[in-house]
């Protein structure tokens, strides 16, 4: 899909997505480490366990090369440090992180981006944590620090990501 395409793509799905939930955004934050110290292995490990990250991890970079799957995992890291900085400038503080851990955080992660159809897309589920303005912005960032497209790379791969996850914690995407 060409980029003019993913963004009129995005957009669409950014207007359709519902108000923020900080709350499940504080939650994947706080079990990745926390603002300041968020790391995208640390939360997954934490919520499907270190077998089931380094499962995934080997599947994407078999899928993606290797360079590209850690770089997945540096632009995850980057987007929530990113937006929980826009969420700061909005005047949006994250509440305490719910109770949900480990699998059923997981669980409502893959449903926080899944559409209509039941298909997973990062993009939306950037927009349902930290609302379609801020979600708008990191892709933004997204290119400005990791080039023209990374965005797309981020999505694209995510989607494989959190569709594998899915497939791990029962969620059907």
């Amino acid at each position: 899909m060409n980029t003019l395409a993913k963004l009129l793509l995005s957009v669409a799905l950014l207007a359709a997505a519902p108000t923020a939930n900080l709350g499940l955004a504080s939650s994947l934050i706080t079990s990745g480490g926390g603002p300041g110290s968020y790391s995208t292995v640390r939360a997954f490990d934490a919520m499907i366990g270190p077998d089931a990250v380094l499962a995934g991890e080997k599947q994407l970079a078999t899928n993606y090369g290797q360079m590209s799957e850690d770089r997945f995992v540096h632009m995850f890291d980057y987007a929530i440090a990113d937006a929980w900085q826009l969420a700061g400038k909005d005047n949006l503080s994250l509440p305490p992180p719910s109770q949900t851990a480990g699998s059923a955080l997981a669980s409502q992660l893959v449903q926080a981006g899944m559409g209509a159809g039941g298909t997973f897309d990062t993009a939306r589920m950037f927009a349902t944590l930290f609302g379609p303005k801020i979600a708008t912005q990191v892709m933004a960032d997204l290119n400005a620090k990791y080039g023209a497209g990374a965005s797309d790379d981020f999505d694209r791969i995510g989607d494989q990501f959190f569709h594998d996850i899915g497939q791990t914690v029962g969620v059907n995407t």
